[in-house]
């Protein structure tokens, strides 16, 4: 497949969604993909099915880029461990350590950041409601405004 291309990387992720398909051991985004595992034998196993399927569909994975038998991961943003989902500590301390935006730009980019996470905090709508609620204000702001030039 070319670069470039606007659809690639979801012609390339239904493709890798096809090639993995009844495989519920394994989790992909876009070329990262994750075997989970209860235990080494069963990862030994596990890891023996894919390389067997993506060999069957051509593919080849580059060894420096694999990391195989750990027990924790940073997987899409967030840490993966047999104990859960966790958001990633450093991103943790930039959501609180973020400085108080004073522009527009520095406010959305902190909600950014915040939404990224936001599973994780509880009454997370309710805390971003004010935020927001200046939000949409300064947006009907600029639509009434422009009503009237």
């Amino acid at each position: 497949m070319q670069f470039g291309l606007c659809n690639a990387a979801a012609t390339f992720q239904r493709f890798i969604d096809e090639v993995l398909r009844n495989l519920p051991f394994v989790f992909a985004f876009v070329d990262d993909i994750l075997v989970a595992s209860s235990s080494p034998e069963e990862h030994l196993q596990h890891l023996q099915i894919l390389f067997t399927r993506l060999q069957q569909y051509g593919l080849s994975l580059k060894p420096s880029k694999c990391i195989f038998g750990v027990t924790s991961i940073k997987f899409l943003g967030f840490k993966v461990s047999e104990s859960g989902i966790e958001p990633l500590s450093d991103r943790v301390d930039c959501i609180l350590n973020f400085p108080q935006p004073t522009t527009l730009t520095q406010l959305r980019r902190f909600l950014g950041l915040f939404n990224f996470y936001r599973r994780f905090v509880p009454k997370a709508a309710h805390l971003l409601a004010p935020l927001n609620k200046f939000l949409e204000g300064i947006k009907n702001f600029k639509k009434s405004k422009k009503s009237f030039l």
